[in-house]
Parts: C-alpha cells; structure tokens; sequence
C-alpha cells in the first residue's frame, strides 16, 4: 500500500506554481488523472481519483487536455451499497471551458444527445446546480452548483496556484453536463468523445 503524505511534494508544487494559462491548469490535471502527478489543488495531497472513476480515466484526461477543465465527474450507478441503501447516480461530470468555440461545441453535442446540461458565465445569477446522486430516493449530491469567488480560490489555493492562472479559471464559464437517467449509461462519455475530436484552437 502506497504511503499518502499530507502534504504536497515539492515536484509538483513548483509543476502548479509554474501554471499561467488555462491551458497549464487543465494539462496539469490530467497528468494528475492519469498518476503522472499526485496531488491536485482542493484534493487531499498524494490522493488521485475515486476508484469509481478509474475506467473513465482516459477520456478525463483527455477532455482536460482538450480544454474541458474538469472540476467533478462519477460513472452513472444504481445498486445498494453493502449496508443496503440504494444509491442512484447519474453519469455526469462538471468543469469549467475558456474555449468559446469548444464551450459551443459541447453545448450543441450535449443538447442533441438530450443529456441535461448547465452553462454559467461569471456574473449570472445564483444556480443550485443539478442532482447526480441520491440516496434513498433522496437528493444527495448536486453538480453545477454557484461557486462564490471564496469558494473558488480555496478550491485553487494560492499556496499552489497564481493570480494570474487563477484569474483564467474564475473567469471561464461552467459547463455541467449529466445523463437524464439514475443508471449506468455511456451516452455522456460519447459525447464527450465526439465533441471533444476536433481539437481546441485558442489557449488561455
């Protein structure tokens, strides 16, 4: 078993605070999802992603690399745990896109597979964000929900990350994209898969 450190190493706290771009924190965070780097800002130092996630890995990785900076993301399940409360989640995944053209590009894939979608831009009015998880038949986990600005730097500290790459992320949009469905379904990791096919154009 791997020893967890609670701390950052200091490879990858110079990797962050070196970050400037948009493009830096979303490359960065795929190294991170693919174990090249161990810790992630707001993560718990040395902690990759939940075990859940492990299959999707490879279209994480490259929906960050591709300009989707991912923020949260869960498989869609619908089975009881072993202390028999049924747990219900949709595929979703949250983030944030600096590209309006991708930002288009994944709105219009997502609107005609008929997934459920959320766009905010800085400034809009307050959202509760989407329900992707329940327990019980009750709401227990929600994406899309309206970062404060407090809420946002502590999820990319400043111990870690610069004013000027922090700046690029508060002012990108936030795109939630999730499956209508409590189940499993791939339908979202496709339309990821085709939205994301072109590559981005433009680097903030």
């Amino acid at each position: 078993m791997p020893i967890r450190l609670p701390w950052t190493n200091r490879a990858d706290r110079r990797r962050w605070r070196a970050a400037v771009t948009f493009s830096d924190l979303s490359h960065l965070t795929a190294r991170w999802l693919e174990g090249d780097i161990r810790t992630h800002p707001g993560v718990v130092p040395n902690y990759g992603p939940d075990d859940e996630t492990q299959p999707l890995i490879p279209q994480l990785a490259a929906a960050n690399r591709a300009g989707y900076l991912t923020d949260s993301f869960q498989p869609g399940h619908d089975a009881a745990d072993y202390n028999g409360n049924l747990w219900e989640q949709r595929a979703a995944i949250t983030g944030f896109v600096a590209d309006p053209e991708l930002l288009t590009r994944l709105v219009d894939s997502a609107e005609k597979a008929g997934l459920l979608l959320l766009v905010q831009f800085p400034g809009d009015y307050q959202q509760q964000g989407l329900v992707v998880t329940r327990v019980n038949g009750m709401d227990y986990t929600r994406f899309g929900r309206t970062w404060t600005l407090h809420e946002l730097r502590s999820a990319w500290p400043s111990r870690l990350i610069n004013e000027t790459a922090f700046d690029t992320v508060a002012r990108a949009p936030q795109l939630t994209l999730a499956a209508p469905a409590f189940e499993p379904s791939t339908t979202l990791w496709n339309v990821l898969d085709e939205a994301l096919s072109v590559p981005t154009t433009t680097d903030r």
